[in-house]
């Protein structure tokens, strides 16, 4: 009985060390994300001060195949501030909401009818819808930031991810991806300007594409979707040349 008990101690220890061994590797693994994508824009001018960003709003009717539906949120919402200015970032984040049926036309519901909250965004992507809240050049409250100058807020298209159960996280991903890089394109921005909303707070989000490693290959999808894009428009039109 004593040798039993005593295998019992040990096997319980032993998980008692894993655990902690799991717990600070993600919190190391936290750290170094913060370290390398943290908050370094914020209050600095940014490294091209000369360069001319867009603040006229050119709505897309589609991307990546999908029908962009525009749903503005109100004038007299406290989510609408309703002030216009130059689009410097596109801001990636997650819903966090993992009920079932919280997909993209259930968000646009909340952010219509829901005057309760200042919190905003522009677009949400679901597997299989793209919702469209504000124009590209308003600001919206959800970079967690505030008035900062060059953050997030002031200066970014909030994209939300929904990460609802019975969705598609995977369709969501090349969707958001091909959104981005349609924004990208509209507004002739870079890769440089795709942001997570950790950049701006110490917040992990989006959530579940940090913490399952996946930001650099949802990065690459940008990319391609931004380089067909843009190779797209560059081949010569049909019959031209001829």
């Amino acid at each position: 009985m004593g040798m039993k008990k005593a295998k019992r101690q040990r096997r319980k220890l032993l998980y008692i060390l894993v655990g902690i061994l799991t717990a600070l590797l993600c919190a190391l693994f936290l750290l170094v994300f913060f370290t390398n994508r943290a908050n370094v824009l914020q209050d600095e001018e940014p490294q091209d001060p000369g360069r001319v960003y867009a603040v006229v709003n050119n709505e897309l009717g589609s991307a990546g195949g999908i029908e962009i539906i525009h749903a503005y949120i109100p004038w007299d919402s406290p989510r609408r501030p309703g002030e216009v200015r130059e689009i410097r970032y596109i801001t990636i984040h997650e819903t966090d909401n993992r009920s079932r049926g919280s997909d993209a036309e259930a968000h646009s519901r909340y952010l219509l009818n829901d005057a309760n909250d200042s919190t905003s965004w522009h677009y949400t992507v679901d597997d299989g819808h793209i919702y469209h809240h504000l124009p590209d050049n308003e600001i919206a409250w959800n970079a967690g930031d505030q008035r900062t100058k060059y953050g997030g807020n002031i200066n970014g298209i909030g994209i939300e991810m929904c990460v609802n159960i019975d969705g598609d996280y995977d369709q969501t991903l090349r969707n958001t991806a091909a959104l981005t890089a349609a924004l990208l394109d509209n507004y002739g921005m870079t890769m440089d300007d795709v942001r997570f909303h950790s950049d701006f707070m110490h917040k992990v989000c989006p959530h579940r594409l940090i913490t399952e490693g996946r930001t650099g290959e949802f990065l690459h999808m940008i990319e391609e979707d931004l380089l067909e894009i843009q190779a797209a428009k560059a081949a010569p039109a049909e019959g031209e040349g001829e």
